[in-house]
């Protein structure tokens, strides 16, 4: 099915050069951690021409301990993969799930179950000592929010306030261990509780925290909120703007917020197609239109990283019914690879971004000190034509796929984009 809200279009951006410079030599000499992929190290050369800063990694509990404590087998994730995304220059970010049958609270072998606390504290410690100096953000489990224990998704089986111990004892290990570490909470799907009238999980959680009297002494627990935001690329500035709401409303202040899995999955790829029916139809291209959008809406309302979920599907890619990658499981590339590319290319480095609507075109501007990249599309059905005001005397024009569609300082003072709108989709 096809829903309604989002049409893809001939997505430009205009890049304005100052100074003399050139969009390429603007570029930020080391790559912007702010731009991430998920599963990188499975083609590290690939993430890296794509420019990714940054990766995140699973790494289980019980794969790493599945006997008992003493135990200590090697990572789901081994060294020479995170030795080379390392050395590639990407941060790494660390999902800590999964517990052993060994350590669950109420006996089972549920790797969703609650664990002892005391078991796993034992174990955050040896994992943050092991890893000190390569990984420094951590995040706490995954999508807790998913309350349906019968769904494929659903990977915790406590509650809110087990939840909250679980975050705190990690929290204060990791700090323990390596005060400079980043901890984050679980990854939230937020529509989990916004499709079936539920508060979200974030603001039950935050009550649960702050019944705690030394939570604000130790900043409530975490770091940094992350969501998972698929399909609509303007729900990304309403949702963000929630999330600052519940956290101002509850007086915690300063927390980052990461997008750490975006996408919007192709369903006509005839190398790569569903396993199933698809929950929305997608073509190619919109997944392409899709990855900048949602990215440039994202940081224009103070996210402060986002992530591609992922680089690379599996054969036949079991874990979903849409194959979700930049490339296919032979590593050949989609189009999306190429839209990633040309936005970190003309992204990276930028030191802010605001958002403006004109009816139904859609401007980003990012300032980039030496440069400006202005990414500009429409969510009307019509073809759109747009003046966009110069302000430089040079710029490029450029679509999604890294085509220079007007010359460097053929524009003169001013300029008009015309936009050709596409095919539905979410």
């Amino acid at each position: 099915m096809r829903a309604p809200g989002w049409l893809v279009v001939v997505l430009l951006l205009a890049v304005w050069s100052v100074g003399g410079l050139s969009p390429a030599s603007a570029q930020s000499p080391t790559r912007d951690a702010r731009f991430g992929i998920v599963e990188a190290y499975l083609n590290s050369e690939a993430a890296s021409e794509a420019g990714a800063g940054y990766s995140r990694i699973i790494l289980r509990w019980d794969v790493i301990q599945p006997a008992n404590g003493g135990d200590w087998k090697p990572a789901n994730v081994p060294d020479p993969f995170i030795e080379r995304e390392l050395a590639a220059g990407r941060e790494l970010v660390t999902i800590l799930i999964g517990t052993p049958a060994w350590a669950t609270a109420d006996g089972s072998d549920d790797p969703r179950a609650v664990p002892r606390m005391d078991y796993w504290e034992r174990f955050v410690r040896q994992v943050v000592q092991q890893y000190r100096g390569r990984i420094r953000h951590w995040v706490i489990w995954n999508e807790p929010d998913v309350w349906d224990a019968s769904h494929p998704g659903s990977t915790w089986l406590g509650s809110e306030f087990d939840y909250y111990q679980l975050l705190k004892t990690a929290y204060l290990a990791i700090k323990d261990e390596d005060p400079g570490a980043q901890v984050l909470m679980a990854g939230l799907t937020y529509f989990w509780d916004q499709q079936y009238g539920r508060q979200q999980y974030l603001a039950r959680l935050l009550d649960v925290v702050r019944g705690d009297p030394d939570s604000p002494a130790r900043g409530f627990y975490f770091d940094g909120v992350v969501y998972h935001l698929y399909y609509k690329p303007l729900q990304a500035p309403a949702i963000i703007a929630e999330i600052q709401s519940i956290l101002g409303e509850r007086g915690i202040m300063g927390k980052e917020l990461w997008i750490n899995e975006t996408n919007a999955p192709p369903s006509d790829d005839p190398q790569e197609p569903p396993l199933g029916t698809p929950r929305f139809a997608v073509s190619l291209e919109e997944q392409s239109a899709f990855v900048i959008q949602e990215s440039s809406l994202a940081f224009a309302s103070g996210a402060n990283r986002v992530e591609f979920y992922k680089l690379r599907n599996s054969a036949d890619h079991p874990e979903s019914v849409e194959p979700y990658g930049l490339l296919r499981a032979d590593d050949s590339r989609r189009p999306v690879f190429e839209a990633y590319r040309t936005m970190t290319t003309y992204l990276a480095g930028f030191r802010s971004a605001q958002w403006e609507r004109f009816g139904d075109v859609q401007v980003v501007t990012f300032d980039r000190g030496g440069t400006t990249t202005t990414v500009v599309w429409t969510m009307g059905r019509t073809a759109k034509a747009f003046t966009l005001n110069a302000i430089a005397a040079e710029a490029s024009l450029v679509d999604e796929q890294g085509n220079v569609l007007a010359p460097f300082g053929d524009w003169g003072l001013w300029c008009s984009i015309f936009h050709n709108a596409g095919m539905e989709m979410t």
